[in-house]
């Protein structure tokens, strides 16, 4: 099968996934405290992890980016708590549209923080997609609430996750990262759970299983997918999240279908498709010379 079949493929399937990731962050929130949620994802994930890991990858003593792991993984933390309550306040389809976003926030984030040049297509990437914002959030009309306030600071989190990502991928596997990163998560997750613990219903406990080696899976596929295939087609094809969004919402939870939100995440990914086009021909004019 062609590479790029195959990505697709698995773009396809990390899209399914994270929507539904966020369909039973939706269900379990009338339960469960998001906190518990979140811990819970993350362990079983880890559960789901270890068996997978060659055995010298999981030693903990072997890395020497312990601060790194460590700030990636309260920084990842406080966006997964972010996005798990701006899951409980918003339609589905206007989070998944705001996140979108953190690619975005992650190029700003490039340029402010790691002086990577500030290039046009750069630019016109981040007036498009915050346009795209604007669209899907209209704040000239609809007040900005704290679901909205919430699902942008969970994108901005995520955008700091993956300029850490930068730093450490290039030292460590990505298996090992992803390893430390929960092996570090799992107990502040913990603590942050025990004081709103509940016990969990064993129909609850099956789908935050189901939730974390779902989201396991999304990631592998996602880091799968990037290296079969160029980003500005992949990131194309994981605009299916949104019109999934919008179908499982309105059908599970009643949530009523807004053309605003469906052409504002249009805007939001025609941004990144511009985006990651034009960084990967600077790229090859990069080796080329």
């Amino acid at each position: 099968m062609p590479p790029f079949a195959v990505a697709s493929g698995l773009m396809v399937l990390s899209a399914v996934v994270q929507v539904l990731d966020s369909v039973i962050v939706r269900y379990l929130a009338e339960e469960i405290h998001p906190f518990e949620i979140l811990f819970f994802r993350n362990l079983f994930s880890l559960l789901v992890l270890a068996p997978l890991m060659p055995a010298g990858e999981r030693a903990l003593a072997g890395s020497v980016l312990w601060r790194a792991h460590g700030a990636r993984a309260v920084l990842k933390l406080a966006a997964m708590t972010s996005a798990f309550f701006a899951i409980s306040l918003l339609p589905l389809s206007v989070f998944t549209a705001i996140a979108f976003t953190t690619p975005l926030f992650a190029t700003l984030g490039a340029i402010a923080c790691l002086g990577e040049p500030v290039r046009l297509h750069r630019l016109l990437a981040l007036v498009v997609g915050f346009v795209g914002v604007t669209v899907v959030l209209r704040p000239d009309a609809v007040p900005i609430e704290a679901g909205a306030v919430l699902a942008l600071a969970s994108a901005v989190g995520f955008a700091a996750v993956v300029l850490l990502l930068k730093f450490t991928s290039s030292r460590e596997s990505a298996l090992r990262i992803v390893w430390l990163n929960l092996v570090i998560s799992v107990p502040l997750g913990l603590a942050m759970t025990v004081p709103v613990w509940s016990v969990p219903s064993l129909p609850a406990l099956g789908l935050m299983l189901l939730q974390g080696a779902g989201g396991l899976a999304a990631q592998l596929a996602v880091t799968s997918a990037m290296s079969r295939a160029e980003a500005s087609l992949l990131v194309a094809i994981d605009f299916i999240r949104l019109p999934l969004a919008v179908a499982l919402g309105y059908l599970l939870f009643g949530e009523t279908v807004e053309l605003a939100v469906l052409c504002g995440g249009a805007i939001i990914i025609l941004s990144l498709v511009l985006l990651f086009s034009r960084e990967r021909r600077v790229a090859q004019d990069r080796e080329s010379s």
